[in-house]
């Protein structure tokens, strides 16, 4: 498996499969949550996709190359390791990797002309790093998925 993950994943031919990939991740993640913060976080985003239908595709192709940056060297340690779950893996390192990931969305968040969405993003963000961190094996195995199909 050459190449990085975002050039493999995001190249012109895996970028749209992968972008569908990962909604299909993050509906799961957000359909699984359970107790009182599931019920906002999934009122929450249900708003977000009734205002803005197209926004969470959107934010997914922003922040894409950057979260697959940030998971490169959790990736080429899970190589060098000859591990074969990159999800059990990843979910092995989850503070430091969700830490990671929420930094880029923190930025992107701060600076957003979606004001309305920043500012919910910000009453659920002291939640955020739990569900990262409940989401990671999922994502793995998304990653690992998407980089095994462009091989």
């Amino acid at each position: 498996m050459a190449g990085s993950l975002r050039d493999v994943l995001l190249s012109d031919e895996n970028r749209d499969a992968f972008v569908a990939d990962a909604r299909r991740v993050l509906d799961e993640e957000v359909r699984a949550k359970r107790g009182p913060t599931g019920i906002m976080l999934k009122g929450a985003y249900k708003t977000v996709n009734a205002v803005h239908a197209t926004f969470v595709n959107s934010v997914l192709r922003v922040l894409l190359p950057d979260f697959l940056e940030q998971l490169q060297p959790h990736w080429d340690a899970f190589t060098s390791a000859g591990k074969r779950d990159f999800g059990t893996f990843l979910a092995g390192r989850g503070d430091q990797a969700a830490d990671g990931l929420l930094a880029i969305v923190d930025r992107r968040a701060e600076a957003s002309a979606y004001r309305s969405v920043a500012k919910l993003y910000g009453q659920l963000r002291s939640q955020a790093h739990k569900h990262v961190v409940q989401a990671l094996p999922r994502v793995g195995t998304l990653i690992q998925r998407g980089m095994a199909a462009a091989d």
